[in-house]
């Protein structure tokens, strides 16, 4: 299929299909598949710089494909507006907020090797190992919960986050900010984790079980669409 021509929304789309089946180990076959679309997303950025980057943040195992699906590249549908983000003139926008949520998930990940213990910081050991997901708990790791603009940076006492993770925690990561730049995935599976858990926020801290199921009584602004369309 030639997808020279397609919007961002289609073509990220169907790269992220194929490259979390290809990290499910469901599509073994498919990797000249997923390089041809990696190489078509590429193609929208103008510096080399930008491809490294890119290529880096997209080809990790823990980068929320599934979660940037739900949000930045899903339609809004709000009580009074809707955005139907295959607009042609959203295309660069779009663009632009990719390369941006790859900087910032980058810069995590190298932020998390620098300032802490990636063995204990969350969950699971970041060594992209598949390390087992804690079970024993409420929470089914869906990240509905994470789909925020932004919250009080406030670090659980003795942590010292660096100066920029104020910023993207209050929701300056990105222009319109709708999700937790900190919010990873696990191996192309639907299944959502926090990068820092063991160090996030406060108000993360405090968010129950209860909050939990208030969260996903609310109607959420994005229309999830089935794969392909």
């Amino acid at each position: 299929m030639n997808t020279t021509n397609l919007h961002i929304t289609r073509l990220f789309k169907q790269f992220a299909a194929e490259q979390q089946r290809l990290l499910n180990g469901c599509a073994s076959k498919n990797q000249s598949s997923v390089n041809g679309l990696l190489d078509q997303l590429l193609c929208r950025c103008s510096l080399q710089t930008e491809h490294t980057l890119l290529r880096q943040a997209l080809l990790d195992p823990f980068f929320p494909l599934g979660m940037l699906e739900q949000t930045l590249f899903s339609d809004v549908n709000g009580m009074r507006f809707y955005i139907n983000k295959s607009r042609p003139d959203l295309e660069s926008v779009l663009v632009a907020e990719l390369m941006k949520w790859s900087e910032t998930f980058v810069r995590i990940r190298t932020d998390i090797d620098t300032f802490f213990d990636p063995e204990i910081v969350t969950c699971i050991p970041l060594d992209a190992k598949r390390h087992a997901l804690p079970t024993d708990q409420w929470c089914t790791l869906c990240g509905v919960c994470c789909q925020i603009g932004g919250l009080p940076p406030e670090p659980p006492p003795g942590i010292r986050y660096p100066d920029h993770w104020h910023i993207y925690l209050a929701g300056g990561a990105v222009d319109n900010q709708q999700l937790c730049p900190f919010l990873f995935q696990y191996f192309g599976e639907p299944l959502f984790f926090c990068g820092i858990h063991h160090i996030k926020p406060m108000s993360c801290r405090y968010f129950g079980e209860e909050d939990c199921r208030r969260r996903l009584s609310e109607r959420g602004l994005h229309q999830h669409q089935t794969p392909g369309s």
